[in-house]
């Protein structure tokens, strides 16, 4: 049997914290929050995630502070995790079949 490399986190999120400025639409109509979460690997009352919500470069570059959603703890590590990498892909990759609108104008 494959070991899978995994972990397992747990937290909770304070939805009243929310900059709900911040929610953003996707392409499939549902509502999404950027969030960030910060590991360390030292313990303060049970918790090793710090989850805030995402900021712009822009927000970063002036020292914006962060907003505070709520935190976690890593709970199970299996395998070697690493880095996750983001594949770059053009929309013509993702909806081949899709096909040029015959607008009017």
């Amino acid at each position: 049997m494959e070991k899978k490399n995994v972990a397992i986190l747990s937290g909770s999120l304070n939805l009243s914290a929310i900059d709900k400025s911040k929610i953003v639409k996707g392409k499939d109509g549902n509502q999404y929050l950027n969030i960030t979460m910060m590991i360390q690997d030292k313990s303060q009352y049970g918790n090793n995630i710090w989850i805030t919500q995402s900021q712009t470069q822009e927000e970063r570059e002036a020292k914006t502070k962060a907003t505070s959603l709520g935190n976690g703890a890593v709970r199970w590590l299996g395998g070697d995790i690493t880095v996750a990498e983001r594949n770059e892909v053009t929309n013509q990759q993702q909806q081949p079949a899709r096909e040029e609108a015959d607008l009017p104008f």
